[in-house]
């Protein structure tokens, strides 16, 4: 049963860490893009050339985006060293990099979880809020904010299935999709996850915590999220995956979608 009553954390006053935003910041401002380059290299039974062709679409695409994400497309098949190494050349280019593991867990699992991604080069991760703070995701915060990392929390999911859970209303008539977003905000988290399938999402995610947290979209392209509608609802950044590392020609498409961009992106 939920409670009626608001959740008091016990903690202490936790701000945003800087070092993330301001890089992934700096890296769209000169870059003009807002593209975030989901680095989902389909399955294969052999993974030798894996982290090459990984950092193959990287070089391809570097002048048109403004941040790399890692799913365990990448993070389950590799090993620390193969992921260090392609954070090295990410980094190389002034490029942010993200680890998105949704890390769900208690603060023991966690930490060390965590202390092995800042060891591999992350400049973020993407943690689900309802693991809670208290003896679960507190240790990554505070270890964050000292080391200038950044914690991006999952508040909204891009595919369809997505409403049966972040949809669903609390007893105080509250969504669990609120409720994330107030956690986002209480934590002091760099960013949120919302889906651009839901531009309405996004547009009341906005409202809800102001400028300061950066709103990051993925399911645009593969997904069928339109990227303009997601932006004007108050999208920061666009994650874009499989369109580009699946495509024929990944930079040519990077390309196509950053100039597809650049019109808005230059006056906003």
């Amino acid at each position: 049963m939920y409670s009626k009553q608001p959740i008091e954390y016990k903690k202490e006053n936790i701000s945003a860490s800087s070092n993330f935003k301001s890089q992934i910041e700096a890296s769209s401002r000169r870059s003009k893009s807002r593209l975030i380059l989901a680095l989902d290299l389909d399955f294969r039974d052999d993974v030798a050339d894996l982290a090459k062709d990984a950092k193959r679409v990287v070089r391809e695409t570097s002048d048109y985006i403004c941040g790399v994400k890692f799913n365990f497309h990448l993070i389950a098949p590799l090993g620390l060293a193969e992921l260090k190494s392609i954070n090295n050349l990410i980094s190389g280019y002034n490029l942010p990099s993200i680890a998105d593991i949704k890390l769900n867990d208690i603060d023991n699992t966690n930490r060390v979880a965590t202390e092995y991604l800042w060891k591999a080069g992350f400049s973020a991760v993407i943690v689900n809020p309802f693991v809670g703070y208290e003896g679960g995701l507190d240790v990554v915060l505070k270890r964050a904010k000292e080391l200038g990392k950044g914690v991006v929390v999952l508040v909204y999911m891009s595919h369809s299935g997505a409403d049966e859970g972040y949809g669903l209303t609390l007893r105080d008539d509250k969504t669990l999709f609120e409720l994330f977003l107030d956690r986002a905000k209480e934590w002091g988290a760099d960013g949120v996850i919302v889906g651009s399938t839901r531009p309405e999402k996004i547009r009341s995610a906005r409202a809800r915590i102001g400028n300061e947290i950066k709103i990051l979209s993925p399911g645009s392209g593969a997904q069928g999220g339109d990227p303009i509608r997601s932006l004007e609802a108050g999208s920061d950044y666009l994650i874009v995956g499989r369109s580009i590392v699946e495509s024929a020609n990944p930079k040519e498409e990077a390309n196509r979608l950053f100039r597809s961009l650049l019109a808005w992106t230059e006056t906003h």
